[in-house]
Parts: C-alpha cells; sequence; structure tokens
C-alpha cells in the first residue's frame, strides 16, 4: 500500500513533466500522401489548375470519383466536383443530371437560402446547367450576425464510350462579397472539356 502511495506523486510529476512537454511540441512529421492523392486524380483524368485550386482528398468507388479542392487564392472556397457513370438499368442520367436534386441537398443544411441565377449551356453535344445560391453560414460577425455564404452548383452532363458520364460540382465561400458566375466554373469544366 505504501509503494502505490509513493508512486501516485511519481507518477503524476512524470505526467505533468511529460504532458507539458507534449503539450508544447510542433506538429509531428509524417509522409504525405499528397502525390498519392494526386496520382488518383490523373488517373480519373481530372487535374485543376494547382495555382487556383489544391486537391485535398479524393474519394473512388465503382460508379462515383469525388475530388474536393480548397482555393488557393482565397482559402475560404471549397469545392468538390462529382464523377457519376451511371450503371446501364440501374441509375437514371436525367436524374443524376438535375441540379435542383444536388442541390436540395445542400438547400436542407443552410438557413434564409436563396437561388440567385439559374442558366442552361450547351457545350457541343453536351449539357451545362449552374444555380448561384446564398445563405446564412452559422459563421458570426463580431455583433453575433451571421456571415452570407454563396455559391455555385452545376451539373454536366457527356459521354464516354457510347456511356453517360455527368459531373456536378459545387464552389462555396462564406463572406465573399457577391455571387458566383459561370467564368467561376471554367477551372472545373476545363479537364472534362479537353477529354
Amino acid at each position: 500500500m505504501f509503494k502505490a502511495a509513493r508512486l501516485i506523486p511519481v507518477s503524476a510529476a512524470l505526467l505533468l513533466a511529460c504532458g507539458c512537454n507534449v503539450l508544447t511540441q510542433p506538429d509531428r512529421a509524417f509522409v504525405n500522401n499528397q502525390v498519392v492523392i494526386g496520382y488518383a486524380a490523373k488517373a480519373a483524368g481530372y487535374t485543376l489548375d494547382e495555382k487556383l485550386y489544391t486537391l485535398q482528398r479524393v474519394e473512388i468507388e465503382w460508379d462515383t470519383a469525388t475530388f474536393y479542392y480548397s482555393g488557393v487564392a482565397d482559402p475560404r472556397e471549397d469545392a468538390w466536383v462529382l464523377r457519376f457513370s451511371p450503371k446501364t438499368g440501374e441509375q437514371d442520367p436525367v436524374a443524376l443530371e438535375d441540379v435542383y436534386s444536388h442541390l436540395s441537398l445542400i438547400e436542407g443544411l443552410r438557413d434564409d437560402f436563396q437561388v440567385g441565377i439559374d442558366e442552361k449551356e450547351t457545350l457541343g453535344e453536351s449539357r451545362l446547367r449552374y444555380v448561384c445560391y446564398s445563405y446564412n453560414s452559422k459563421t458570426r460577425d463580431k455583433e453575433g450576425r451571421p456571415i452570407r455564404g454563396y455559391g455555385i452548383i452545376s451539373t454536366y452532363s457527356s459521354r464516354s464510350d457510347d456511356l453517360p458520364v455527368i459531373y456536378a460540382m459545387k464552389i462555396e465561400a462564406v463572406g465573399r462579397k457577391a455571387f458566383y458566375s459561370r467564368a467561376d466554373l471554367d477551372p472545373f469544366l476545363r479537364p472534362v472539356l479537353r477529354r
């Protein structure tokens, strides 16, 4: 019993000494997977200009690939691109191409959601549809008011080996001063249009 009683103060002293050291140590070094993530994007044929957006992660399934980005010039920006390869007989390309089916998932998570521009465009044999929106974010300003967020979501329908391939793209940022425009989609469309 006396041994256990003596060990407690010794253990506490070691914990304090080591614990303080752990709390003040800088970030630990690790092997970054950015190269592997980049290879996955190149293999999928979807890479963006690294001066504009940084690829954060890639999720790949049998019929979808999702690419997540953060802005370089504007670090508040986050974006994703979802590539659907519909399974014949199981998924309806028309439903996947409906921008409002994707928008409804975003709208349900935002306060004071408002749609701005809703446009359609034909690019060769492919179709692009995009919707600009704004909302009140969970982030607050100094007075406690919500900061306005802005976004754009689009769908782009194309074909690969006579099968439909559909891309859903979203860019969003809190604290922007204006709505996104069609030109903001260009970096995300470039890899698709090169094919």
